[in-house]
């Protein structure tokens, strides 16, 4: 069930920057079962920023590694459509990304989330093959904080107001956004993505992975609530509000993933990270953030 969002927010959506046409067509190419391989190439050859991103990522051990790739045609033919989808994607959201100060975190913070929360599903899928998490998982992780993006641009708020309510009342971060704003920024996530007509399944994972206890569980929101876990302990896109957040334990139970199989994603999340951000010649390694080294 949708949460209420302030009328002067939803009015916002009007003015967000929308999806590119490429983005679009995307969607579109791979919404139809008849499609090829060339026809999604074609799309893409014709975004010069797109085609080098899924290029320089298609050679990275994150993304199956394949150093001899030359051309978009052979990336494509490599990835798959899933993954295309969610380089696509990515894409747009490294562009559109700004420095959101209410959480404490850069323009490379907000971007870098999604795509570790994207790695953390490759990685619980790598560790339990037989988890029954769908593709599509990964696009919801990489989009899940969308919201965050449209209540930096409507509010202007000092974090230290938001902390202040939270150690006041004994809150958590996403409790604290909803008591003082009247909606939070996984309702407000869930917003955009209706508006750009994005799959229920992923609609709903943005919605609900900061619930803390998921009434109607599925294994893409199970995947996306621990994604964002997985991430928010390797010390990516921490920000202001940290670990100060409830995650429901029956998505990690019904992923099968225990105390050891848990820390193993989170070191093949933060290798393939590392990977990404050299790909993209972005800061330090994850890894090196995450200890403190």
């Amino acid at each position: 069930m949708s949460r209420p969002i302030p009328d002067a927010i939803l009015k916002s959506l009007d003015r967000l920057d929308p999806l590119p046409i490429t983005v679009h067509n995307v969607l579109r190419i791979l919404s139809d079962p008849r499609t090829s391989i060339a026809r999604i190439a074609d799309v893409i050859e014709h975004d010069q920023a797109i085609a080098a991103s899924v290029l320089r990522l298609s050679r990275t051990m994150a993304y199956g590694g394949c150093a001899t790739i030359s051309t978009v045609r052979e990336a494509v033919l490599r990835l798959g459509t899933a993954t295309l989808l969610d380089m696509v994607l990515g894409e747009y959201l490294r562009r559109v990304s700004v420095a959101a100060p209410m959480y404490r975190l850069t323009e490379d913070d907000l971007w870098l989330h999604g795509a570790a929360s994207q790695l953390a599903v490759k990685a619980i899928v790598a560790e339990r093959p037989g988890c029954d998490v769908p593709l599509m998982a990964t696009t919801a992780a990489l989009v899940h904080d969308i919201g965050k993006l449209l209540m930096v641009r409507h509010l202007k708020v000092d974090v230290s107001v938001i902390l202040r309510h939270c150690a006041t009342y004994q809150v958590t971060f996403v409790e604290a956004e909803r008591a003082l704003f009247g909606t939070d920024h996984a309702a407000v996530g869930a917003a955009m993505a209706r508006s750009w007509q994005f799959p229920a399944p992923i609609t709903r994972a943005i919605e609900e992975h900061h619930d803390a206890e998921i009434s109607d569980p599925t294994p893409i929101i199970d995947a996306v609530v621990t994604a964002n876990f997985v991430t928010k302990t390797i010390g990516v896109g921490l920000g202001a509000e940290g670990l100060n957040l409830r995650v429901d334990p029956a998505c990690l139970e019904r992923l099968g993933l225990d105390f050891e199989a848990f820390g193993r994603v989170c070191v093949q999340t933060s290798v393939w990270l590392d990977e990404v951000k050299r790909a993209h010649g972005v800061g330090a390694p994850a890894r090196a953030a995450a200890t403190g080294r």
